[in-house]
This record gives C-alpha cells, structure tokens and sequence, in this order.
C-alpha cells in the first residue's frame, strides 16, 4: 500500500479552518484545489471534519486517471472500472471492494451537492494513484503519467526574453525550481479564465505542475505543464529586489521597516531598497508556502521583497512591501 503524503499542516488542522462549501448536513468545511496529472479539476475536495478525513470527488477524478464511472442503481452505489481494477463506493459504508475482498479505509463516502465523495484514502488505495494532501491542495498522479505532482507557491523571479520564450523560478533557489514556459502550457487563474504566459508577474502565488524529468541544475529545470494563478499581488507594475536583510526595525508606532540589498529583479528596480512592512504585507516561507510574520525576519536572511514603483527618491529609496518570500 501506498503512502499517503500531508504537507505542513494536518489533517487536524484543517479541521478549524471554514470555507463556502455546503455538506449534506449545512457545516461549513475546508476546501482544497484539486490536480490530477497536471490537470485543474473544477470540482473542489473538502475536508469531512467529522470523519477527520480530506474527500474528493469521484467522478472527477477517477474519469481524469481514465476509469470509466457509472451509477449502479441496485446498490445505489458508484462504480469504477479500468483495467483490472473495478470497485464502487457507496454512501454511508466505509466497505469498498478490491482484489476480490473488501477493504475499509476508516471513512465513509458522502453524497455533496448532488456528486458522490470519497475518501482520499480511496484514490490511493483503490484507485491506485498517488496522492500528495497539502493545506489547501489534494495532487493526484498516475503512476504511469509522466507528470510531476504539483507545486504550489510564489514565482520569485520572471524572465521574459525577446523571442517571447518566458521562463520562472518557483519558490526561491534553494528548495525552488525553474519552470520554462511553452505553447503547450496550460495557464488559467482559479476560476478557470485562460491566461497567457505574459499575464504572469512577479509574487504571485501559482499552483504549477511540471514534467517529470528535471535537468540537475542548481535549481533544477524543467519544463511547465500547466499553471493555476491562484492570487496576484494588487499593484500592476511588481517591482522586487532579491538578496539579504540588512536590517530590521520596528519603530514607537510598530511599524517595520527593512533595508533589503542584493539584485533587481525588475528593470526599474534598485538593488538595495528599504521597505515598509504594514498589515497588508504577505510574508511566506519558500521552503513550504507558510505564512510567517515580521517578527520572524531577521538580519542577513535570504529573501524576494516586492513593491510598487511607488519610491522615494532617497538613497535607499523607500518603499512599502507587497510581498516578501523568506528562504
């Protein structure tokens, strides 16, 4: 049996987290994005808190892996077939057929808004694919799919060259990726609009899958299959200087203020810069997308701050920062 993998949050706390969707009894319950082989499925996963568990859609997500779905009306139940593999999930019984006998995987499919839910746990077990929980995401691969499991976080920096190729690093440089962009790449915002590569800047934050193969470079390289923008920073001309922590200083009113010099990532840009950290101000770490405070930032730290075009003409200009991504 497989592994399940959970990200920097579990399941349990997921729990006290309230989002918009309805269940069959009105609670409110977490929802989490949902990719399947570098695919964004529309239909979101939730977070079942009384079952303590992450379910998805089945529909969706099985007919995306290639298993066929029906609606079996004497046993009121949903099966699934492919290949050697046919089972069903039936709601309110936690008794799922495989291999010829019956497995429990100690949650129970519920009927959601007219679809039929099943238990993460099913889509590893059953339907044998691989499945990464996040806080907000639910990754489904095939094991034969030549596509990465997706990634999740903030482009730090954007190359856009003449030719129109566009290429971005995902995540900063030490635990980040480069990601080059085709005409084959699927870009969309969360909601499903399309993109195209030149709607991408700098900070915002994307859901990106990628192919398996890597080149193993410092960081690796590989090529994109499809990106979800999941949010966008609000000036429309991003502007970011990458590099170390100078300083760090909270005034009488506790507001921070942090010099930050290295190089531009932008043309109009500075290498050095001194930023405002208000109560607008996202801070994230790159390693896994969690959100950290001013508290947390620290002299000579590596970061990605961006801003506005908006400086003063002091010498470090000053600015106030959008975003900053710590590695």
């Amino acid at each position: 049996m497989k592994t399940i993998r959970t990200g920097m949050m579990t399941l349990a706390a997921l729990a006290v987290l309230g989002t918009n969707v309805v269940s069959a009894t009105s609670e409110p319950v977490k929802e989490l994005s949902v990719n399947v082989n570098g695919q964004h499925i529309e239909q979101a996963a939730i977070f079942d808190k009384g079952q303590q568990t992450v379910l998805v859609p089945l529909r969706d997500v099985a007919e995306s892996l290639g298993f066929q779905v029906k609606w079996n009306a004497e046993l009121k139940a949903a099966e699934v077939n492919k290949g050697a593999i046919a089972s069903y999930a039936k709601v309110g019984e936690d008794r799922y057929p495989f291999a010829k006998m019956y497995k429990t995987l100690g949650a129970e499919p519920k009927l959601l808004n007219g679809n039929t839910y099943v238990p993460v746990a099913f889509v590893d077990e059953i339907l044998q694919a691989e499945v990464n929980v996040t806080d907000d995401a639910v990754t489904v691969v095939d094991e034969e799919s030549d596509v990465a499991p997706v990634r999740t976080g903030t482009i730090t920096t954007l190359n856009k060259s003449e030719d129109g190729r566009v290429s971005f690093q995902l995540n900063g440089y030490e635990t980040g990726i480069i990601l080059h962009v085709d005409k084959d790449t699927k870009i969309t915002t969360a909601d499903g609009k399309e993109l195209k590569p030149e709607d991408l800047k700098l900070g915002m934050e994307v859901e990106a899958t990628h192919q398996k193969f890597m080149a193993m470079s410092m960081p690796p390289q590989s090529g994109a299959v499809s990106i979800v923008v999941k949010s966008s920073l609000e000036t429309p001309e991003v502007l970011g200087t990458a590099g170390k922590v100078v300083s760090i200083e909270k005034d009488q009113e506790g507001t921070y203020k942090m010099v930050v010099e290295g190089r531009a990532l932008a043309e109009n840009a500075p290498e050095k810069v001194a930023l405002i950290i208000n109560e607008a101000t996202k801070i994230v770490s790159a390693k896994d997308n969690k959100t950290l405070t001013p508290e947390d930032l620290k002299a000579d730290m590596n970061v990605f701050a961006y801003y506005g075009p908006k400086l003063t003409r002091s010498l470090p200009p000053i600015g106030v920062a959008e975003k900053i991504v710590v590695e």
